[in-house]
């Protein structure tokens, strides 16, 4: 069951007077919360917890955020513009495995960096639509940035192979990263950094070379 305080009040104004007290005590209770659902996840996380840790009351709490949803959509907001910057940095150069070993690991990075955050996000996706259309969305850009990057580095000419889509490659390439982040910091499941990025640069190298011998179209919608 959730917690069973996602009661909302509506946020208060602060005043411009307090403007930079009230930053400082909005990221505090970004922290406490943070802590939080490090300790509980999303189910076992109450607005109770927040107010504890950062040393404020709940009305201080509801002048900033209406509910635990709130501030975890908060503390979502620096996750996702981490993953923005990966998905829009360029694959410079000619050396495609060196291109891979940046942008994966910085995936992985930007994930082990927010873990208790993005197994909360995926707790909140189970049962609330809105974090769950919010993680397709910010999966959708990455694939998206991945099958633009397949598109370019594939060669077009086809030796009688069926044509294959680039979406569904991309989506395919990040499901496997993601599935390895997931196990190995979200589950805990022994892992070696290098050696789970040096296999996934690996597996996706040899998938773009073999992509040579097919022709590749865009996805539907593209």
């Amino acid at each position: 069951m959730p917690a069973a305080d996602d009661e909302t009040e509506e946020p208060v104004e602060p005043s411009a007077s307090h403007r930079e007290l009230d930053r400082d005590t909005a990221a505090r209770l970004r922290a406490a919360a943070r802590e939080a659902f490090a300790a509980g996840g999303w189910q076992g996380t109450r607005v109770q917890d927040v107010v504890t840790r950062a040393g404020v009351s709940h009305g201080t709490f509801y002048t900033y955020y209406a509910n635990r949803a709130a501030i975890l959509e908060a503390l979502l907001d620096e996750v996702e513009s981490g993953f923005l910057a990966l998905a829009q940095r360029p694959w410079h150069g000619d050396d495609v495995h060196a291109a891979l070993a940046e942008v994966i690991g910085g995936f992985l990075e930007h994930y082990r960096a927010h873990t208790p955050i993005i197994g909360a996000w995926l707790e909140a996706a189970r049962e609330q639509p809105d974090f769950a259309e919010r993680y397709r969305r910010a999966r959708r850009m990455f694939v998206s940035r991945v099958a633009e990057q397949v598109q370019a580095t594939a060669a077009a000419s086809s030796r009688g192979r069926p044509p294959v889509t680039a979406g569904a490659v991309a989506a395919t390439l990040v499901a496997m990263v993601e599935h390895v982040a997931w196990t190995w910091m979200t589950l805990g499941e022994p892992d070696d950094r290098d050696e789970a990025l040096r296999s996934l640069v690996l597996v996706w190298g040899a998938a773009l070379n073999e992509l040579a011998g097919f022709e590749v179209v865009p996805s539907p919608g593209s």
